[in-house]
């Protein structure tokens, strides 16, 4: 049984949700089997064992609903394959079968897989191979279904879930998206592609297929603009992967070892450059404005600024760590690394001004990039062959530079090259005093959710988890929180009283000033905007 996931990067033990194995011959009997690893069971052969046939059983508990998880419930079934189907050690296993039995009302079935059903009482499913398989997510039940045709190939939509009056067309939406995705490309590597739709409140993320996605998204917040604009770069995110990461990817993605770690430096390649992407694509489809798609930079920049982690990890030191960083954030994560989908989104389009200096652009390096895997579709890449070129496009200097932010944590003058893209900056700063910390509340209390490295709060000695009972002998609930923290002087000693671990103590922090903020984004020059970005 598998214990990640490609294209989620933490090692989740499917095999924990197991129970009732057992295994037999065509005649019911038992066979003997021993659990040898935490997800690998041995099947022990008799010498006199002549039928080379048997049949594993087990169950899975499915009661997690995320894209990377399986989903089973009296209304559907979310079927996420490598939690459920076992492969079978150093063996290929060619021309794999599906077969599906589930309730009769439910009526209808999604999935990448090709079906093979002789008979439309029966539902089975087939791929070229196990990878191929549980690359296939399924869903099942009574969801809304919907589909287009684009250049011949068949796009098929389901949506599940309940969403709010939001007066957007979904459907032809989408299907911009994937016009813009696939003539950007320039070539069609499936025969068919399926979106598959959770709308739930509070959620979101995608994850990538060769062949499908599937997504989910709060149905609430497809009213407002700035959230809407956010489920179309989901939606153009995941499409991309199709070519970036399933087929353009680093070497060590594929073929997959599904019981231990993936190791790759490379994510920057697969996340970054799609984080770069995502939110042009939405612009180049006409569905995104310049005002709207300048907004997004300027929060991802300000998330960027605010990240004290990027001193510490480099995009090569954030990618290889994903799988104790990224996947399992704590209170000081944002202290000690940089997410690669930020950052390499950020270094990418910094990529992209020095390209279009030297007479390219972004899509030509995408287009080496798809011409390399075209002449190699079964290996992926190396670093240097992208930083090759980068350069073989724009020159040494910019390689050096590509390099220099992709392998070490120098800061980068970021305000430079958005001039390069006619953009200018305009910051903010903002009045009165800062603590550099996060708060949680539980009912009226509040609590220190995290601090930032060497802020007020953590030169003060604050820390994650500490209560908040006082400041200078006033007491401190939830309504008092902005009151206070707003009227807090910088340069100003303040006493805390906190609770750490159940224990009343005092430490005193000195306020600091607000840092600066980019507060807006401007065009200055519209024609270097438009041969940048458009």
């Amino acid at each position: 049984m598998p214990s990640w996931t490609p294209g989620s990067y933490l090692m989740r033990e499917y095999a924990r949700h197991i129970r009732s194995f057992k295994v037999h011959n065509p005649s019911g009997q038992f066979i003997n089997y021993q659990q040898i690893k935490k997800g690998v069971w041995e099947v022990t052969w008799e010498k006199n064992d002549h039928e080379l046939t048997f049949t594993v059983e087990y169950e899975v508990y499915c009661h997690e609903m995320t894209v990377r998880t399986p989903h089973v419930d009296e209304s559907h079934a979310y079927l996420h394959l490598p939690a459920l189907l076992m492969g079978v050690v150093d063996e290929s296993i060619e021309k794999p079968t599906l077969k599906l039995n589930f309730p009769p009302l439910w009526e209808k079935v999604t999935t990448g897989l090709k079906d093979v059903s002789p008979t439309r009482e029966e539902f089975l499913y087939q791929a070229e191979n196990y990878d191929e398989l549980i690359d296939c997510p399924v869903e099942i039940g009574c969801h809304e279904t919907d589909g287009f045709n684009f250049q011949g190939v068949d796009f098929y939509l389901a949506f599940r879930g309940e969403n709010l009056p939001h007066g957007r067309n979904i459907k032809n939406d989408m299907k911009k998206i994937v016009e813009t995705v696939c003539n950007f490309v320039g070539e069609i590597p499936f025969e068919r592609y399926t979106f598959i739709t959770h709308f739930i409140p509070g959620q979101y993320g995608g994850l990538e297929h060769a062949n499908s996605t599937v997504l989910i998204f709060s149905g609430n917040k497809l009213a407002k603009n700035e959230d809407y604009f956010l489920w179309l770069s989901l939606v153009a995110h995941e499409l991309f992967h199709a070519w970036n990461v399933k087929r353009i990817r680093p070497k060590e993605l594929g073929p997959f070892d599904y019981l231990n770690e993936g190791y790759t430096r490379m994510l920057w390649l697969a996340e970054g450059l799609t984080s770069l992407m995502d939110n042009l694509f939405v612009l180049r489809s006409g569905l995104l404005g310049e005002t709207e798609y300048l907004n997004i930079i300027k929060k991802d920049l300000n998330s960027y600024l605010f990240n004290p982690g990027r001193k510490f990890h480099s995009l090569e030191d954030s990618s290889f760590n994903a799988w104790v960083k990224l996947y399992r954030p704590d209170e000081n994560t944002k202290n000690s690394s940089i997410s690669y989908y930020l950052k390499g989104g950020i270094v990418f389009f910094c990529l992209n001004t020095l390209l279009v200096e030297s007479g390219k652009k972004i899509d030509d390096l995408i287009s080496l990039l798809w011409k390399s895997y075209k002449n190699r579709p079964d290996q992926g890449l190396e670093a240097a062959e992208v930083y090759q070129m980068v350069e073989d496009l724009a020159g040494r200097k910019t390689r050096e530079k590509f390099e220099l932010m992709i392998s070490t944590t120098e800061e980068i003058d970021l305000e430079d090259y958005h001039k390069k893209a006619g953009l200018e900056f305009e910051w903010e700063y903002p009045e009165g005093g800062h603590l550099g910390v996060c708060a949680q509340f539980d009912g009226t209390r509040v609590f220190v959710q995290s601090v930032d490295l060497d802020g007020p709060a953590y030169s003060g000695g604050l820390n994650a988890g500490d209560e908040i009972i006082a400041i200078n002998g006033m007491r401190f609930l939830k309504e008092h929180f902005e009151q206070i923290t707003d009227s807090l002087i910088p340069d100003n000693a303040y006493d805390f009283t906190i609770s750490r671990l159940n224990r009343l103590g005092h430490t005193k922090v000195l306020a600091g000033k607000r840092p600066r903020l980019l507060k807006n984004i401007k065009i200055v020059d519209q024609k270097k905007f438009d041969q940048t970005l458009k």
